[in-house]
């Protein structure tokens, strides 16, 4: 296996160095593991006791060298507390929890504190969700219910961070969606899944010809003049303070999209055609999934010309988006993005719109605005945007 591009120099005692990307990263995990070194670095921990690469803590640790060193010590923060209180066993439920959270590697980290901020938030204490967290921590078998239980401790610590905007009179509640609809003319009354069955065995110009039907009814929703996605909408303009007076920075009506999430992340802002994220959809898999993804990417090569301008129009009714620490970035440097990506990479295609920070402000720091609650005048920041070079997340 040929070395990687040589691009870093490490200068030692006025001597120079070259290495490759590779050891850049380890070097890079060593000072990370020296930061830590006073806390207890759990994650190796359960790693090396599970004594097998494979399992959901090792494949996490190796997941690990690719965060920024702000996200490595968010994870640690969170692993840190999910092991006190499942405590740890190379079967049962954290084991279960790390790999439900490496489903979507691109929100490992942020699904792994969104239940470690669900635990140690004292007003859950006598929720119903906490107490069957108590109640099953110490099992080795894993029960039934799990993933329904870690969803709603998801959900209900999510849902209080929206509320965070929500109860207070700079902010109300503005719940919008996306769809793009598939029905139209004699398909109507079909789903999705009836609608897939329908390719199964098709030679290729019937199967053209029926993917040419899906995408006129699909262009009537790219034509939507006023496409909204926003969770909450402001009430009053919001401002910053700049020589002891308020300058206005957001207009009244202005709306956001609120994603408890790290500024650096690249993740979904709408999915469609999900059909398999769906409980009674899922015995379909193994017989349509051939076809699914054949047809989600015919549909993905077509809109990322046909949806431009529905991406563009998403945009300007987008003022900003609210990120984890109530940052809020506005959109002008963020960009969307059409993906075929699904959770499970590109086994399980996915047709969604994502965003990220515009890669040409990569390194670079980019303005945005701290909001403090009931206070409609804005703390401005200065946010670094991570150095690293991402590719979009397409198959």
């Amino acid at each position: 296996m040929l070395f990687q591009k040589i691009t870093f120099w490490i200068i030692f005692i006025n001597m120079k160095f070259l290495i490759t990307e590779s050891q850049l990263k380890y070097i890079r995990e060593r000072q990370f593991n020296l930061g830590v070194k006073k806390k207890h670095d759990y994650l190796n921990k359960l790693c090396n006791s599970s004594k097998n690469p494979e399992s959901p803590a090792c494949q996490l640790l190796d997941l690990r060298p690719n965060l920024t060193d702000e996200l490595k010590m968010i994870l640690n923060d969170s692993i840190s507390v999910l092991h006190s209180f499942f405590g740890w066993k190379n079967v049962g439920i954290l084991p279960r929890i790390i790999k439900l959270s490496l489903e979507t590697p691109e929100k490992t980290v942020y699904t792994l504190k969104t239940i470690a901020d669900f635990i140690l938030d004292k007003d859950f204490n006598d929720d119903v969700t906490k107490i069957q967290l108590r109640a099953i921590k110490d099992m080795v078998t894993i029960p039934d219910d799990l993933d329904d239980i870690i969803r709603n401790a998801r959900t209900k610590e999510y849902t209080k961070y929206e509320n965070y905007f929500i109860d207070t009179p700079q902010f109300d509640k503005k719940r919008t969606g996306l769809s793009l609809s598939y029905k139209c003319g004699d398909k109507i009354d079909l789903n999705f899944l009836q609608i897939i069955y329908q390719f199964k065995d098709l030679d290729k110009d019937e199967f053209e010809n029926l993917l040419t039907e899906i995408k006129f009814c699909i262009k009537n929703s790219l034509r939507q003049k006023n496409p909204v996605k926003a969770d909450v909408v402001s009430q009053t303009p919001l401002y910053v303070e700049e020589n002891g007076e308020k300058v206005e920075v957001f207009p009244s009506g202005s709306n956001f999209e609120i994603k408890k999430m790290d500024t650096n992340i690249d993740s979904y802002l709408s999915e469609f055609f999900s059909v398999f994220k769906q409980t009674d959809n899922k015995q379909y898999k193994e017989t349509h999934m051939d076809v699914y993804n054949k047809v989600i990417q015919s549909i993905y090569n077509w809109i990322v010309v046909a949806g431009k301008s529905y991406l563009e129009r998403i945009k300007m009714n987008i003022s900003g988006m609210i990120y984890d620490g109530q940052t809020i970035i506005p959109m002008e440097y963020i960009e969307l993005y059409w993906s075929n990506v699904g959770q499970r990479s590109c086994d399980e295609k996915r047709l969604s719109i994502r965003f990220r920070i515009k890669p040409e402000f990569r390194g670079k720091t980019i303005v945005g605005y701290l909001y403090v609650k009931n206070s409609d005048v804005l703390n401005k920041i200065d946010v670094q945007v991570s150095p690293k070079d991402v590719s979009y997340r397409i198959c």
